[in-house]
């Protein structure tokens, strides 16, 4: 077991680099092989097709944000720093797949991308969460949790544009702070300290 896990993965990793430089449309099962060394009927008996290996990337990066997710809440009290650390996260580990591999995915496996669309969902609904924990402690300001998200969300979409960025001379870090620092200067209730604090 242990040793067809180790196959797996390492179908995994070389797919996963490929698709990320090329995308997934261009990327073949014949270039999959090569990468490996093996032949495409070995990797057939692990992945029946292109999509089940895309499906196997989709659920690995899952699994290791939402691991690394539940392991910043348990270590942070305070719902701001719990926000700015958790899409800081999501956004390092999305960034590479959204240039190639998604924009493919949407066209060529749209039942996929629909998992990640929900995914991406479940994610903007845990920052609301934590929002609406925030504004319970007083460490927020009573706004819309819907709206603070989408406006979160929007000014991070806008600033992490790879052209604006280039342009700017700024780097992702520095994007995603500066982001933080203005969004949370309107939503901070500034009469009451911070939570955990």
């Amino acid at each position: 077991m242990k040793l067809n896990d180790g196959i797996k993965e390492k179908i995994l990793n070389v797919s996963m680099t490929l698709m990320m430089r090329s995308g997934y449309r261009k990327v073949t099962m014949d270039e999959i092989a090569q990468g490996l060394m093996m032949s495409k009927n070995t990797i057939y008996k692990y992945f029946p097709s292109k999509e089940d290996i895309a499906q196997g990337l989709f659920s690995g990066l899952k699994d290791q944000i939402n691991q690394e997710l539940h392991l910043i809440e348990e270590a942070h009290p305070d719902s701001l720093e719990v926000i700015s650390k958790s899409v800081f996260f999501i956004q390092k580990q999305l960034g590479p797949w959204f240039e190639h591999f998604l924009g493919d995915i949407k066209i060529e496996v749209p039942l996929l991308y629909e998992d990640f669309t929900k995914f991406r969902n479940e994610k903007i609904q845990n920052i609301r969460e934590q929002i609406q924990k925030g504004i319970k402690a007083g460490a927020f300001r009573n706004v819309h949790p819907s709206v603070a998200v989408g406006v979160y969300l929007g000014a991070i979409d806008q600033v992490l544009n790879p052209e604006f960025l280039r342009e700017e001379r700024i780097s992702f870090p520095e994007a995603i702070e500066s982001v933080m620092d203005i969004w949370s200067s309107g939503i901070l209730n500034k009469g009451s300290a911070k939570e955990g604090g």
